[in-house]
C-alpha cells in the first residue's frame, strides 16, 4: 500500500494557523505596548505633580520665613531707633539672612521635587544635567564678573555667585529626575523676532510646512543665508535677588520708606504702626544715617492671577479675590521614553509639564480675608499648596521649560547671529534644526510642497506638527 500524500486542504489550515499565530503574537506586543505607553504616561504624570508640590511646599516655606524675618527686623529697628542709634546689628544681619533665603530655600526646594519625582519611578535624565553643567560653567564665567553678590558669601567661598554655583553643582550630582521653569537674570525684551519663536523650530523639525505657509513663508521664500535675519532686540537685565530656579519675585525695598499699614485683625499691626511713629518723631541726623531694606514683593509677576489666563484657555469658575495673584510658581517638565514593540519609528518621547503654587492670604478689615501681597511687604501668609494648569504659570513661559532652550537663545544664537551656522554647537536641539533650515534644499522642499497643497492648509498652526506634535505641554 502506498503512502498517503497531505492534501491541498491541510496546508491551507497550516498557513491559516501560521497567520492567527502571527496575528496573536502582534496583538499580544501591542497590548504590551499600549500597557507600556499608559504606564510611562501615569509615572510621568505623577512624578511632575509630584515635584511640582515639593517645589511650591518649599516657596511656601521659604516665603513665611522671610516674612517672619521681616517681622523680626521691624523689631530690631524698632529697638535701635528707641535707643537714638541709627543702625542695627540685628537687623543688619535679618537682612543678610533673607538675602541668602531668596537662594537656598528654592534651591532645597528643586533638590526636594528631584525627590519625589524618583519617589515616583522616574530615573535621572542626562540631559537635565547637561543643561545645569553648562548653567553652572556661564554662572562663574560671566555671573562673577558682570553682576553684583547677592548675599554675603560663607567662607571659604570668597564670592557668593561661587557658592551659588557649588549649590547647583551638588544639586547636579545627584542627578536631575524633572527640570524646572529657570527665571535667567538676562532676557530678550518682548519681540515677535522668528528665532526667538520656539513654534519655529518645531516646524523645522516637523517638516510642518502649513505652519510656515501661515507664519514664516516669506523667510521660506527668499532666505539665502543669516545676515538676512533682522537683529535680535535688546537683552534686558534684572536685579540678582532671585534664585534662578523657583524664583520667589522678592525685592528689595528700603524700610523708611514703606512701612505698611496693617489692618487691626493683623497679629503685626500695633509692631508696624510703632515703627512708623518711631521713624516720623526720630532725630533727622540719626535718620541721615539710618538705611535698612526688607523683602517686598515684586509688583510684575504678583499681579492678578485671573488676568494672565489667556482668553482661549478653558477656564471655569470664579478665583475668590484673596487668592487673585500670580508670583511664585514651580513649574515642572518631565521628559521620558517608551520603546515600542510593534512598529518600525522606534521608541515615544513624553513631555508632561506640571505647575503648582503657594496659597494663602492676610486679615483685611472688618473680619475679611486679602491677598498675602496687598502690602507689599512679604508677610507670614502661605498655608497650603495646590496644583494650577500649567498655562497659567509665571515661571512657565516664554519657552522656560524646554530643555535647552534658554542656553541656546542667550548663548549660541547670539554667535550665531555674529559668525553664522559654523558656530551652532551639534549637542542643542535647537541648533540642529537651525543648522537644518540652513540647507537650501530643506527650504526648497518645502516650497515644493506648498506648490501643490497649500491649499490644504486651512487653520493657522500653533506649534511644529508632525514628530514634534502641536504643544509642548503634556497637559
Amino acid at each position: 500500500m502506498s503512502p498517503t500524500l497531505p492534501t491541498r486542504k491541510s496546508g491551507q489550515t497550516l498557513i491559516f494557523m501560521t497567520m492567527v499565530v502571527v496575528m496573536i503574537a502582534f496583538a499580544a506586543l501591542f497590548y504590551f505596548d499600549v500597557h507600556k505607553a499608559l504606564h510611562v504616561k501615569a509615572v510621568s504624570r505623577n512624578s511632575g505633580d509630584a515635584a511640582a508640590l515639593a517645589g511650591a511646599r518649599w516657596q511656601a516655606v521659604s516665603m513665611n520665613t522671610i516674612g517672619s524675618l521681616n517681622v523680626a527686623q521691624a523689631m530690631a529697628h524698632l529697638e535701635s531707633l528707641s535707643a537714638g542709634q541709627a543702625q542695627s546689628a540685628e537687623a543688619e544681619a535679618i537682612s543678610e539672612l533673607q538675602k541668602r533665603l531668596t537662594f537656598s530655600g528654592p534651591i532645597f526646594g528643586f533638590l526636594a521635587a528631584q525627590q519625589a519625582a524618583k519617589n515616583n519611578g522616574l530615573f535621572n535624565q542626562p540631559e537635565f544635567e547637561e543643561d545645569l553643567f553648562t548653567h553652572i560653567n556661564i554662572v562663574l564665567n560671566e555671573y562673577v564678573d558682570f553682576y553684583p553678590e547677592p548675599f554675603e558669601p560663607t567662607p571659604p567661598f570668597t564670592n557668593a555667585w561661587e557658592e551659588y554655583a557649588d549649590m547647583l553643582s551638588l544639586l547636579a550630582e545627584h542627578g536631575l529626575a524633572v527640570n524646572a521653569g529657570w527665571q535667567y537674570y538676562r532676557g530678550y525684551s518682548h519681540s515677535n523676532h522668528l528665532l526667538l519663536n520656539p513654534s519655529f523650530y518645531d516646524a523645522i523639525a516637523g517638516r510642518s510646512w502649513c505652519w510656515f505657509f501661515h507664519n514664516a513663508y516669506d523667510e521660506l521664500q527668499n532666505y539665502s543665508s543669516y545676515m538676512d535675519w533682522p537683529a535680535l532686540p535688546p537683552i534686558q537685565v534684572a536685579p540678582p535677588v532671585n534664585s534662578e530656579v523657583f524664583s520667589l519675585h522678592l525685592r528689595r525695598v528700603r524700610v523708611r520708606d514703606s512701612v505698611p499699614v496693617l489692618p487691626p485683625e493683623s497679629d503685626w499691626a500695633d509692631l508696624m504702626r510703632d515703627l512708623r511713629d518711631r521713624i516720623e518723631s526720630a532725630d533727622p541726623e540719626i535718620m541721615e544715617d539710618f538705611d535698612a531694606d526688607w523683602a517686598h514683593y515684586a509688583s510684575g509677576p504678583w499681579s492678578s492671577w485671573t488676568g494672565r489666563i489667556p482668553s482661549h484657555f478653558p477656564w471655569e469658575g470664579e478665583v475668590r479675590e484673596e487668592y487673585d495673584y500670580a508670583g511664585a510658581d514651580a513649574a515642572i517638565v518631565v521628559r521620558t521614553e517608551t520603546e515600542r514593540h510593534t512598529g518600525f519609528r522606534g521608541g515615544d518621547v513624553i513631555n508632561w509639564t506640571a505647575g503648582a503654587k503657594p496659597f494663602g492670604s492676610l486679615p483685611g478689615d472688618e473680619g475679611g480675608r486679602v491677598r498675602p501681597n496687598s502690602h507689599g511687604l512679604v508677610l507670614p501668609a502661605y498655608t497650603d499648596v495646590r496644583l494650577i494648569p500649567i498655562d497659567t504659570t509665571v515661571s512657565g513661559g516664554n519657552g522656560a521649560l524646554r530643555p535647552g532652550w534658554l542656553e541656546f537663545i542667550m548663548l549660541y544664537l547670539p554667535q550665531y547671529m555674529e559668525h553664522g551656522p559654523s558656530v551652532l554647537p551639534a549637542h542643542n536641539w535647537y541648533a540642529n534644526q537651525l543648522r537644518t533650515w540652513e540647507i537650501a534644499a530643506f527650504r526648497q522642499a518645502g516650497l515644493d510642497w506648498l506648490a501643490v497643497n497649500s491649499a490644504s492648509c486651512d487653520q493657522p498652526g500653533g506649534g511644529g506638527g508632525g514628530g514634534s506634535g502641536g504643544t509642548f505641554h503634556g497637559h
